[in-house]
């Protein structure tokens, strides 16, 4: 039971807050509805809340262009950023530990049980959701949460069931969450005695029945944070958790963060400064448009091919009211007029136009899902051929950077914040190794801290388009290696450990393939010490071959240098 947050006041101000926010996504939900029942129909209950598969309206659907691009392209964008098969991002040091070994042999290994962890999540699952939200209505929302018992659990939040408010900089600090429990769940998840009466009344009579529950998330005033009681069962951390059942406002769970669960990412950017909105904007807008006319000019071809094949027939009015026929239409004409006889109705028209229109369509859909890009890649790999991220790069530069903002506010908003947080739990769960000394921080008389690290992506799309800034490189290395036979010296003007260093990296090598800076320099020491040795032999075996066959000790210090 809540004793911070039971009071009614409280509650009210959330339900108003949600209430006002809601209104103001109005706009969006009836966007979102209208881009579904074309784009992915099965999403469709965004403001139809009984949009089920018998109600469907793509069964009214004519052309699935967009259907498709935009399947192809979440599927394409899942396995160039957060392919199961690879790892696709690895915790880095800090600036300020970058030097330190002990510290990337810790973020390493970490980074080695951090894919096991979300391997065995539900993680892949709930992304590819959710990254239909993000490419289809612009805006996306993953919960992600690792539970006592060590497991993590991640859950993609439903478009049309949230409101959400951000910082100064913009980012996604306060969530409200809307959804229906049964009175019998209800007692599952929060206990018999938390509920409301309306809600017990019906336990035993109308377990079914559904009441509508409202989450919110939001930073918790500093006066109520702390690590005094009620830390440990979240009543004093970072953020506040509370359950209210609308009806009653009633807070059935209160509990809390240490930091905001949720991850709202946008594909691109509403402009905030002239509407004040929060949303994102997604490929899905621009695919509407490009559907609506597809299908309509596809329904008008299927009119038009009906009527080809069966044609409407043109009769004498003699023969009004005793011809049986099974055409479609039945025309008179009268009697005399020509030849009486019966014969098709020629319809004409001219299939080039529309189907040149319909592929101008079909292909700006295809174009504005990047699909090109993707299938490019797909071609490759059908042709059992892995491209590297150089490869890709150079393939597809421009293809890339079409999608790199997008991809960037991805990264930023929504994998870098949850990989952080699922960190911190793991550290906080005793799933991570101990970090070493070189990692800790002491803060104050018997207060340290580990900073959290740095999130690297390296996955396939990151690594193609780091190596974009590695083609003036590449350039100007083949200029130097081709004027190197006439200029020898010319070679010394190339850092090439940097350059080799950063040519495995963008290939997606293991950063163990290429030695350390202290190993290099213990290599070549050891090589110069070897040839320094060798020299110093050959010399000597010199020295000996002068006084054997000069016979002089003059003579042997004059080759040696005196």
């Amino acid at each position: 039971m809540s004793d911070t947050y039971e009071g009614t006041e409280q509650t009210k101000a959330w339900i108003k807050r949600f209430t006002r926010l809601k209104d103001e996504r109005g706009v969006w939900d009836t966007m979102w509805q209208e881009i579904a029942e074309h784009v992915f129909p099965r999403k469709a209950g965004v403001t139809q809340k009984d949009y089920t598969p018998t109600n469907q309206r793509d069964a009214y659907l004519y052309d699935i262009t967009a259907m498709d691009a935009l399947e192809r392209a979440v599927a394409g964008y899942m396995t160039w950023t957060t392919d199961k098969s690879q790892p696709w991002c690895e915790f880095t040091p800090t600036l300020a530990q970058r030097k330190s070994e002990p510290v990337k042999n810790w973020l390493r290994e970490c980074s080695m049980l951090a894919s096991e962890y979300v391997a065995s999540s539900n993680f892949y699952a709930e992304r590819h959701e959710a990254l239909f939200d993000l490419w289809g209505f612009g805006t996306s929302c993953l919960f992600s949460q690792v539970m006592p018992d060590k497991t993590t659990r991640f859950e993609k939040i439903k478009a049309g069931t949230f409101v959400f408010w951000t910082d100064w900089m913009n980012r996604a600090v306060g969530l409200i969450r809307e959804f229906d429990l049964t009175a019998e769940q209800a007692k599952g998840q929060f206990g018999e005695d938390e509920l409301p009466k309306n809600v017990r009344d019906c336990l035993a009579t109308q377990p079914d029945k559904k009441f509508v529950f409202l989450h919110i998330v939001e930073p918790r005033p500093e006066k109520d944070r702390g690590d005094g009681v009620g830390y440990a069962i979240g009543k004093r951390k970072a953020f506040l958790s509370c359950y209210v059942e609308r009806e009653s406002c009633k807070v059935v769970q209160e509990s809390g963060f240490d930091s905001f669960p949720f991850h709202v990412g946008r594909f691109t950017k509403w402009d905030a400064l002239t509407t004040g909105d929060v949303w994102g904007y997604g490929p899905g807008f621009s695919l509407l448009p490009e559907s609506r006319q597809l299908n309509f000019m596809s329904k008008m071809m299927d009119v038009y091919s009906e009527k080809t094949v069966f044609p409407p027939m043109m009769l004498p009015d003699t023969f009004e009211g005793s011809l049986k026929t099974s055409s479609r239409a039945v025309n008179y004409y009268p009697a005399g007029v020509g030849a009486d006889s019966i014969y098709p109705l020629q319809v004409t028209g001219d299939w080039s136009v529309a189907m040149d229109r319909l592929k101008i369509r079909q292909e700006m859909i295809k174009r504005r899902c990047h699909l090109d890009m993707f299938q490019m890649f797909a071609q490759n790999a059908a042709n059992n051929r892995e491209m590297t991220a150089y490869e890709a790069s150079q393939l597809a530069g421009e293809k890339l950077g079409a999608i790199n903002p997008a991809f960037d506010r991805d990264t930023t908003e929504t994998i870098t914040p949850l990989m952080i947080r699922c960190f911190e739990g793991w550290a906080e769960n005793g799933m991570l190794p101990p970090p070493p000394q070189e990692a800790v921080q002491i803060m104050g008389p018997n207060m340290v801290q580990v900073p959290n690290p740095v999130v690297t992506m390296t996955n396939r799309l990151a690594l193609a388009l780091r190596s974009l800034s590695m083609r003036s490189a590449d350039n100007h290395v083949q200029g130097v290696l081709a004027i190197a036979p006439v200029v020898p010296d010319v070679l010394d003007t190339v850092n090439w450990d940097f350059y080799s260093a950063e040519r495995a990296r963008l290939a997606g090598c293991d950063p163990q393939l290429i030695k350390s800076p202290e190993e290099i320099a213990g290599i070549r020491q050891a090589r110069a010490q070897a040839m320094q040795a060798q020299q110093a032999a050959m010399m000597a075996s010199e020295a000996s071959n002068a006084i054997k066959n000069v016979g002089g000790i003059e003579k042997a210090r004059e080759l040696v240098g005196g």
